[in-house]
């Protein structure tokens, strides 16, 4: 009995003194981004014009990667005369800085001045042509309300040239 009652009290002694390691919340410098900048605006040109211009609540750049915006990312595009064009918001976007391309991803929505709209869950910007595309489903409503959905899309940043891939839609016009 005095051995089961001591095995008792040892075998307690062990797993209160047990650390379990695994549940502790530490991390290692590699966990940390090698840089991060909160509120950043970014401003991209082509051939002394301003291209585009874009803001995030944060941005994040690790060494040989492309920067990284997160949450609330606003891009204006411009023309080649250096005209605004549209506005994009999304949940988060890359810059590659090889080529200054913009990539969108999550909630994506281009609003032309011209009175386009344009919702997809990704898109990519193409600074050498000027174009947007996405190879996601989308959704373009016109200045005159029709509603096209389709899978793919390409444009030129003001939404005037456009092509939608696989298109279906609505039109609400009376003849």
């Amino acid at each position: 009995m005095i051995n089961k009652i001591l095995f008792f009290v040892i075998f307690s002694l062990f797993l209160s003194c047990y650390n379990n390691t695994k549940n502790l919340n530490t991390k290692s410098i590699q966990d940390y981004p090698d840089n991060f900048i909160t509120n950043p605006k970014i401003t991209i040109y082509k051939k002394n014009k301003l291209s585009l211009e874009t803001t995030s609540d944060l941005l994040i750049k690790n060494e040989s990667e492309d920067t990284k915006l997160k949450n609330n990312v606003t891009a204006t595009f411009y023309n080649e005369l250096g005209i605004k064009t549209s506005v994009l918001n999304s949940d988060s976007a890359f810059i590659n800085e090889i080529d200054n391309s913009f990539n969108a991803f999550g909630n994506v929505k281009v609003v032309s001045d011209s009175g386009f709209i344009l919702s997809t869950n990704s898109i990519y910007w193409d600074r050498n042509y000027n174009k947007v595309i996405s190879n996601d489903s989308i959704r373009f409503t016109t200045e005159k309300n029709d509603t096209l959905y389709g899978l793919g899309f390409e444009s030129d940043t003001d939404l005037s040239n456009w092509k939608i891939l696989k298109p279906s839609g609505v039109t609400y016009r009376i003849k």
